[in-house]
């Protein structure tokens, strides 16, 4: 029971548990509605649900056991640095995890399983730092796109898991709408290390360090509009009118923040950009309801 609690602790100070089940529910979802335009069958999504948070959560967990060095010198205050779970704890749980992954991805067939094992097969090279980790952590932008990436890999292993048992192949529009992804989580990975002057810390790098405040705004801009581009190959029209607000709002934020150099927007600048995967994979989840993608 203490060590439920120690995990129950961890997942409390490092998840976010309705933030993450939000996102995971909105990402899923997206891909959901836009395989309805293909075909419809009796599907049986639950398997696919939990393999997909699980594999979200095995990432975080990942991330903790990577980041446990600097964590140790610059958060010693986080769950790993102050002794709260063991890094061989984590790690075990870790591995349990990718077996289940893989098993619940086979429920839908040979190229479900395929896939997964392929997202995984990434999502370990990417614990291991692509055996390249001093050279990467010195490039903070690279480690990023590097690491995101793997989302390609996890949404195509979700359409396989949809039409895997129907078509041998994706649809060409959704590969786009895939790659859109790669966009949107680096939003999220650009926007959470962007900081005020007097947030910025001696050793730890952020992208309005390296880029500057502006450049770093820029920097997910255009991710922003290439996402945008991308999942036009998948959606109607009106979808990316609405989208196109969430620019807007992203980069009138970022514009005070900017300008302002304060605390206050900046917090506000890195909640939006944390919220844009959300807002961007929702639209497309609520619009799918109502109309064709």
């Amino acid at each position: 029971m203490k060590y439920l609690r120690k995990w129950l602790q961890l997942i409390k100070e490092r998840f976010n548990p309705v933030s993450y089940t939000v996102m995971i529910f909105v990402f899923l979802g997206a891909h959901y509605v836009l395989y309805l335009n293909f075909i419809r069958w009796d599907i049986n999504l639950i398997p696919l649900v939990l393999a997909v948070f699980l594999f979200f959560s095995r990432l975080r967990l990942f991330d903790e056991i990577k980041d446990i060095d600097s964590d140790t010198v610059h958060h010693p205050e986080r769950p790993l640095p102050r002794g709260l779970l063991a890094k061989n704890d984590v790690l075990h749980i870790a591995f349990i995890l990718v077996v289940l992954e893989i098993a619940l991805f086979s429920f839908y067939g040979f190229l479900a399983f395929l896939s997964a094992v392929i997202a995984v097969s990434y999502s370990l090279v990417m614990y291991r730092e692509f055996f390249i980790k001093k050279w990467l952590r010195a490039h903070l932008a690279t480690y990023a796109v590097l690491h995101t990436f793997v989302v390609v890999f996890i949404s195509l292993a979700i359409f396989f898991a949809l039409f895997g048992k129907v078509f041998t192949k994706i649809p060409g529009n959704l590969l786009y709408f895939s790659l859109a992804g790669w966009f949107l989580f680096n939003i999220f990975e650009f926007g959470r290390k962007t900081f005020a002057g007097s947030e910025e810390k001696d050793g730890v790098d952020s992208y309005s360090k390296i880029f500057g405040k502006f450049g770093a705004v820029m920097l997910v801009l255009v991710m922003a509009v290439l996402s945008m581009v991308f999942i036009s190959k998948a959606t109607v029209p009106a979808t990316i009118n609405i989208l196109s607000l969430w620019l807007v709002l992203i980069g009138f934020i970022g514009l005070l923040y900017v300008a302002s150099n304060r605390l206050y927007f900046a917090k506000i600048y890195r909640a939006i950009t944390s919220l844009y995967i959300i807002l961007t994979y929702g639209t497309i989840l609520i619009c799918g309801f109502f109309t064709p993608l």
